[in-house]
């Protein structure tokens, strides 16, 4: 008997929290267990707001590097204002 391996989910989100500037773009990232880096560089951005006849979802989604060269995409939930990191 063949034994297959487990499938895992790939691009599972994690919460994060974010400081943001006035205008709500993120200048500071606090990873689980890590201490807060500071955004150096945003680059990309883009928006999703889909399934309104399941469940809504608004995201804004961004590409950043921070200060240490890691480059991240995360998502602001609008409608529950929450922050996360989505790996892929």
């Amino acid at each position: 008997m063949q034994h297959r391996p487990r499938l895992k989910p790939l691009g599972t989100a994690k919460s994060v929290v974010v400081r943001t500037d006035e205008q709500g773009a993120p200048i500071f990232v606090r990873l689980p267990g890590k201490p807060a880096r500071r955004v150096a560089v945003i680059r990309e951005r883009w928006r999703i707001d889909d399934e309104w006849w399941r469940h809504a979802i608004s995201r804004n989604y961004l590409t950043v590097v921070l200060d240490d060269g890691k480059a991240l995409t995360l998502y602001h939930d609008l409608l529950m204002d929450e922050w996360y990191v989505q790996r892929g």
